[in-house]
Protein backbone atom coordinates (compact mmCIF):
# COMPACT_ATOMS: atom_id res chain seq x y z
CA UNK A 1 0.00 0.00 0.00
CA UNK A 2 1.73 3.61 -0.89
CA UNK A 3 1.25 6.34 1.64
CA UNK A 4 1.91 9.98 0.33
CA UNK A 5 3.49 10.87 3.41
CA UNK A 6 5.82 8.49 2.44
CA UNK A 7 6.52 9.98 -1.14
CA UNK A 8 4.16 7.95 -2.47
CA UNK A 9 5.97 4.40 -1.28
CA UNK A 10 5.48 2.02 1.25
CA UNK A 11 6.14 2.43 4.98
CA UNK A 12 8.61 1.00 6.42
CA UNK A 13 8.14 -2.03 8.40
CA UNK A 14 9.70 -0.83 11.35
CA UNK A 15 7.17 2.81 11.60
CA UNK A 16 4.61 0.26 11.17
CA UNK A 17 5.85 -1.99 14.02
CA UNK A 18 6.16 1.25 16.37
CA UNK A 19 2.45 2.15 15.09
CA UNK A 20 1.27 -0.66 16.78
CA UNK A 21 3.55 -2.15 19.82
CA UNK A 22 4.35 1.56 21.37
CA UNK A 23 2.60 4.92 20.20
CA UNK A 24 -1.05 2.66 19.94
CA UNK A 25 -1.09 1.96 23.46
CA UNK A 26 -0.37 5.68 24.36
CA UNK A 27 -3.66 7.03 25.01
CA UNK A 28 -3.89 10.68 22.41
CA UNK A 29 -2.71 13.62 25.26
CA UNK A 30 0.17 11.77 25.67
CA UNK A 31 0.92 10.84 22.16
CA UNK A 32 0.38 14.61 21.65
CA UNK A 33 2.90 15.62 24.10
CA UNK A 34 5.57 12.86 22.39
CA UNK A 35 4.85 14.83 18.80
CA UNK A 36 5.34 18.37 20.40
CA UNK A 37 8.41 17.16 21.70
CA UNK A 38 10.13 15.44 18.62
CA UNK A 39 9.12 18.67 16.66
CA UNK A 40 10.76 20.74 19.06
CA UNK A 41 14.07 18.52 19.10
CA UNK A 42 13.74 18.67 15.33
CA UNK A 43 13.61 22.80 15.39
CA UNK A 44 16.93 22.28 17.46
CA UNK A 45 15.57 22.90 20.96
CA UNK A 46 16.70 20.63 23.93
CA UNK A 47 13.86 18.64 25.30
CA UNK A 48 14.63 16.91 28.99
CA UNK A 49 15.07 12.85 28.66
CA UNK A 50 13.20 12.08 31.84
CA UNK A 51 10.33 14.40 30.22
CA UNK A 52 9.92 11.89 27.39
CA UNK A 53 10.53 8.74 29.30
CA UNK A 54 7.75 10.06 31.42
CA UNK A 55 5.24 10.87 28.62
CA UNK A 56 5.88 7.21 27.66
CA UNK A 57 5.36 6.16 31.44
CA UNK A 58 9.53 4.82 31.90
CA UNK A 59 10.39 5.46 35.73
CA UNK A 60 12.30 8.33 35.99
CA UNK A 61 16.21 7.08 36.25
CA UNK A 62 15.93 3.94 34.73
CA UNK A 63 17.73 2.92 32.05
CA UNK A 64 15.27 2.22 29.47
CA UNK A 65 14.01 4.92 26.77
CA UNK A 66 11.75 5.04 24.13
CA UNK A 67 13.87 5.80 21.52
CA UNK A 68 12.44 3.69 18.79
CA UNK A 69 9.08 4.68 19.42
CA UNK A 70 9.98 8.53 19.53
CA UNK A 71 12.33 7.99 16.56
CA UNK A 72 9.05 7.06 14.61
CA UNK A 73 7.10 9.90 15.81
CA UNK A 74 10.00 12.26 14.34
CA UNK A 75 9.93 9.85 10.97
CA UNK A 76 6.00 10.90 10.50
CA UNK A 77 6.62 14.51 11.04
CA UNK A 78 9.34 14.92 9.09
CA UNK A 79 7.67 12.91 6.16
CA UNK A 80 4.78 14.28 6.11
CA UNK A 81 6.32 18.08 6.32
CA UNK A 82 9.12 16.91 3.31
CA UNK A 83 6.18 15.46 1.05
CA UNK A 84 3.67 18.81 1.82
CA UNK A 85 1.76 16.03 3.21
CA UNK A 86 -2.07 17.92 4.05
CA UNK A 87 -2.99 17.05 7.69
CA UNK A 88 -6.54 15.53 6.62
CA UNK A 89 -4.82 13.02 4.18
CA UNK A 90 -1.95 12.41 7.23
CA UNK A 91 -4.67 11.87 9.99
CA UNK A 92 -6.19 9.04 7.29
CA UNK A 93 -2.86 6.96 6.13
CA UNK A 94 -2.12 6.76 9.34
CA UNK A 95 -5.44 5.61 10.34
CA UNK A 96 -5.23 2.80 7.89
CA UNK A 97 -1.48 2.08 9.29
CA UNK A 98 -3.50 1.45 12.14
CA UNK A 99 -3.40 4.54 14.94
CA UNK A 100 -6.71 5.06 16.68
CA UNK A 101 -8.84 8.16 15.14
CA UNK A 102 -8.27 10.54 18.56
CA UNK A 103 -4.50 9.52 17.88
CA UNK A 104 -4.46 10.52 14.45
CA UNK A 105 -6.28 14.08 15.16
CA UNK A 106 -2.95 14.89 18.05
CA UNK A 107 -0.54 13.84 15.28
CA UNK A 108 -2.41 16.12 12.75
CA UNK A 109 -2.82 18.88 15.46
CA UNK A 110 0.81 18.86 15.77
CA UNK A 111 2.08 18.69 12.44
CA UNK A 112 -0.03 22.20 11.44
CA UNK A 113 1.41 23.67 14.46
CA UNK A 114 4.98 22.79 13.38
CA UNK A 115 4.95 22.09 9.70
CA UNK A 116 5.97 25.66 8.05
CA UNK A 117 8.97 25.48 10.84
CA UNK A 118 9.99 22.11 10.38
CA UNK A 119 9.58 22.99 6.47
CA UNK A 120 12.00 25.63 6.96
CA UNK A 121 14.52 23.49 8.93
CA UNK A 122 14.83 21.00 6.68
CA UNK A 123 15.92 23.40 3.82
CA UNK A 124 18.38 24.65 6.25
CA UNK A 125 19.85 21.52 6.79
CA UNK A 126 19.48 20.25 3.41
CA UNK A 127 22.66 18.82 1.70
CA UNK A 128 24.88 19.22 5.23
CA UNK A 129 25.24 15.03 4.83
CA UNK A 130 29.06 14.50 4.07
CA UNK A 131 29.48 18.38 4.29
CA UNK A 132 32.95 19.84 3.79
CA UNK A 133 34.17 21.41 7.07
CA UNK A 134 37.84 21.67 6.74
CA UNK A 135 40.46 21.03 4.29
CA UNK A 136 44.38 21.69 5.42
CA UNK A 137 47.99 20.88 3.61
CA UNK A 138 50.99 19.17 4.48
CA UNK A 139 54.25 17.87 2.87
CA UNK A 140 54.37 14.18 3.46
CA UNK A 141 57.31 12.38 4.09
CA UNK A 142 59.19 9.93 1.61
CA UNK A 143 57.45 11.51 -1.35
CA UNK A 144 58.42 13.78 -4.31
CA UNK A 145 56.96 16.79 -5.28
CA UNK A 146 53.26 15.48 -3.60
CA UNK A 147 51.42 17.28 -1.21
CA UNK A 148 48.91 15.60 1.12
CA UNK A 149 45.70 17.29 1.72
CA UNK A 150 43.62 16.93 5.23
CA UNK A 151 39.99 17.00 4.35
CA UNK A 152 37.76 17.49 7.38
CA UNK A 153 34.16 15.66 6.62
CA UNK A 154 31.16 16.98 8.92
CA UNK A 155 28.43 14.31 9.98
CA UNK A 156 29.41 11.38 7.72
CA UNK A 157 26.96 9.17 7.80
CA UNK A 158 28.93 5.50 8.63
CA UNK A 159 26.97 2.40 9.70
CA UNK A 160 23.55 4.81 9.99
CA UNK A 161 25.25 7.43 12.46
CA UNK A 162 26.64 10.91 11.31
CA UNK A 163 30.26 11.01 12.67
CA UNK A 164 33.13 14.04 11.58
CA UNK A 165 35.78 12.57 10.03
CA UNK A 166 39.19 12.98 8.40
CA UNK A 167 40.60 11.94 5.02
CA UNK A 168 44.06 11.96 3.50
CA UNK A 169 44.80 12.66 -0.02
CA UNK A 170 48.09 12.40 -1.61
CA UNK A 171 47.83 14.91 -4.75
CA UNK A 172 51.13 15.76 -7.15
CA UNK A 173 52.48 19.05 -6.40
CA UNK A 174 51.63 20.18 -10.74
CA UNK A 175 47.90 19.02 -10.23
CA UNK A 176 47.01 21.77 -7.30
CA UNK A 177 46.64 24.43 -9.50
CA UNK A 178 44.26 22.57 -11.66
CA UNK A 179 42.16 21.29 -9.18
CA UNK A 180 42.49 24.77 -7.42
CA UNK A 181 40.76 25.95 -11.56
CA UNK A 182 38.06 23.62 -11.19
CA UNK A 183 36.77 24.30 -7.42
CA UNK A 184 36.74 27.81 -8.59
CA UNK A 185 34.43 27.17 -11.78
CA UNK A 186 32.03 25.25 -10.05
CA UNK A 187 31.48 26.86 -7.48
CA UNK A 188 31.08 29.77 -9.84
CA UNK A 189 28.24 27.41 -11.43
CA UNK A 190 26.33 26.73 -8.26
CA UNK A 191 26.60 30.81 -7.04
CA UNK A 192 24.69 31.59 -10.76
CA UNK A 193 22.37 28.77 -10.63
CA UNK A 194 20.92 30.16 -7.35
CA UNK A 195 18.56 28.09 -6.64
CA UNK A 196 16.27 29.43 -4.01
CA UNK A 197 15.48 32.24 -6.20
CA UNK A 198 15.00 30.36 -8.84
CA UNK A 199 12.58 28.15 -6.79
CA UNK A 200 11.15 31.37 -4.65
CA UNK A 201 7.40 31.13 -6.58
CA UNK A 202 7.60 27.38 -5.45
CA UNK A 203 7.12 27.89 -1.33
Amino acid sequence: MKFRFCGEGDCPDWVLAEIHSNLAVLNSHQLQSAAECAAKCLLGEEVPEDDVRSIFGVPKGTMDTPKAAFACIRFLLVSAARFNTESSVFGTELQQLGLPKEHTTAMCRVLDDYVSQIRAKLRQSSLTINELESVTSSVPENTIDCIQLQIGIKNEIINGVPQRTTHAINVNRSDIPILLREMKTVRGLMEEYDYEGKNSDLK
